[in-house]
């Protein structure tokens, strides 16, 4: 079964290996932008905003994929 998620565009995302994809948006929310103009400074922080809702999707898609396993040991 192929696992999606949605990103802020609003485009379908498939997640292959999802520590892996944790990993990569976790090191593109460390980047820390030396931003010398206003229009670079709003990228930035767009940026910023579009990663981070990146990890809390794939934070709570891993929550659930690991509440599954639980529940499934359980039964």
């Amino acid at each position: 079964m192929k696992t999606y998620i949605k990103d802020l565009d609003g485009a379908l995302i498939e997640v292959t290996d999802l520590n892996e994809a944790l990993k990569q948006v976790a090191f593109y929310i460390s980047f820390l932008y030396d931003v010398p103009s206003e229009e670079q400074a709003a990228f930035a922080k767009k940026r910023q905003r579009y990663w981070k809702d990146l990890f809390q999707k794939l934070g709570a898609l891993k929550n659930d994929h690991l509440s599954t396993r639980t529940d499934n040991h359980n039964n």
